[in-house]
């Protein structure tokens, strides 16, 4: 049974196999979101392929700093299943709260820029500049919902299948 989306479940035991499965959970989304492959993630992060399967396979820890260029790589919101394990939610300094409420307004603006930007079938600039605060707020609803994803499948909710990767 899911419980409300609005409140963290508890923490998972904090032990060497539930960090293990949470940068598994994390390597899993990450290429399941982009399609890489385990040498693509080890070139964008500076390591090894055999060092992300075997992070992805719940073998083996990745040492900090590999932690950390996850964030910043990929963005501070795919490292929310380890702080999940001590109970914590990661967000960047600039993030505004919101509630499941706002979701469709901030989804909305995006579509709304999108709409209005590519009646000529392209982006420039000029308009990219001009809708930065709805890009922003769709950005926003999708990190939301980004990290409550991951707080699912670094639970076991929702298992990602990786074929042959």
């Amino acid at each position: 049974m899911l419980r409300s989306s609005n409140v963290l479940p508890r923490p998972i035991a904090l032990t060497q196999t539930s960090m293990q499965n949470a940068v598994a959970s994390i390597v899993k989304g990450i290429q399941s979101d982009t399609g890489e492959s385990d040498q693509d993630t080890a070139d964008r992060l500076g390591v090894s392929a055999g060092t992300i399967a075997n992070a992805r396979n719940g073998k083996a820890s990745l040492s900090m700093l590999t932690v950390m260029k996850i964030g910043e790589v990929y963005g501070l919101e795919r490292l929310a299943p380890l702080f999940h394990l001590i109970g914590g939610k990661l967000a960047p300094e600039a993030a505004v709260c919101t509630s499941d409420r706002d979701l469709p307004i901030g989804a909305a603006r995006g579509q709304m820029f999108l709409a209005e930007a590519l009646a000529d079938n392209r982006i420039d600039d000029t308009e990219l500049a001009k809708g930065a605060e709805d890009i922003e707020a769709a950005g926003q609803v999708f990190d939301a919902l980004r990290y409550r994803l991951n707080v699912l499948r670094a639970s076991g909710i929702i298992v990602t299948r990786m074929g042959g990767r």
